[in-house]
């Protein structure tokens, strides 16, 4: 039997037990992102500029279900957030909150939140003005959030990390991978493995591409060898403003006696303050 013939064959055979020839023809072309699936994935990447919309949210579903459930609770409610706003205020540093500012913004957020939640368990979610107070409190407490360096520095870094695969693939480093990182004043730092054969040399080679796959300025980036010295290891240091650029002004001599203390430097703090590094000679 030729080969034609045996194809007609199974043909048959195969329509006689229900199934039905198909042929697919694929273009290569992704399909389209539908509504929904493109506001989940900006919801997630913008989710920390989002936290305050989020958190609005949860307390009105929170505050309606109490309501519901439970409208004799808000004097418990109340204990609760004048208890976790004292804790934040005391305690704030061992939670990861090491500046007092933040520790104070943590603990009014925490005792605005509770007592409106607490107003709505007693008096309902729709009564007025707990619908005003929650747009506009919620607005109010969410321009520090908004404007804090740190989280807008730490965001930065953490998109930069998610492209990283990409930019290693364009610039040649493909299979490095950044283990870790760090804020700090002037910018951040990050512990970069490097894939089988490639050395701190490479990464050196790569600086400008680097730089601009980063977005960076020009000479915005070093490269280190790591603390433990490993060869598969380094460590890129990137600086979002140059902690030279502005010179701090010599305001004349400090003192008139050899007797008296001189300032022998003028540093900046964590948050930006000047400081004169004292001496006695």
């Amino acid at each position: 039997m030729s080969s034609y013939r045996r194809m007609r064959r199974q043909a048959r055979h195969a329509r006689r037990h229900g199934m039905q020839p198909m042929m697919v023809i694929n273009s290569g072309d992704q399909a389209p992102d539908s509504a929904a699936l493109i506001v989940i994935r900006a919801a997630w990447r913008y989710r920390s500029e989002l936290t305050p919309l989020y958190l609005a949210a949860v307390l009105l579903v929170s505050g309606w279900w109490l309501h519901a459930t439970h409208p004799r609770w808000w004097a418990y409610l109340f204990g609760i957030a004048a208890s976790a706003a004292w804790a934040l205020a005391i305690f704030g540093a061992k939670a990861g909150l090491p500046a007092l500012a933040e520790r104070l913004y943590a603990a009014a957020v925490t005792l605005v939140a509770g007592c409106w939640l607490a107003a709505v368990d007693a008096a309902g979610p729709v009564t007025f003005p707990l619908p005003q107070a929650l747009v506009v409190g919620g607005t109010v407490l969410a321009v520090p959030w908004w404007a804090n360096r740190r989280r807008r520095a730490k965001v930065r870094v953490e998109r930069t990390i998610a492209i990283w695969p990409d930019i290693a693939k364009d610039i040649g480093l493909t299979g490095s991978q950044i283990l870790s990182a760090t804020v700090d004043l002037w910018g951040w730092r990050a512990r970069l493995g490097l894939a089988r054969g490639q050395t701190i040399t490479d990464v050196m080679a790569k600086v400008p591409a680097i730089e601009s796959g980063f977005g960076a300025h020009r000479n915005a980036i070093r490269v280190h060898p790591t603390p433990d010295d490993l060869a598969n290891r380094c460590e890129l240091r990137v600086l979002d403003r140059d902690p030279h650029a502005g010179a701090i002004p010599w305001r004349g001599p400090s003192v008139t006696s050899i007797t008296e203390p001189i300032d022998l430097a003028r540093v900046s703090n964590d948050h930006g303050l000047v400081t004169p590094g004292r001496s006695r000679v």
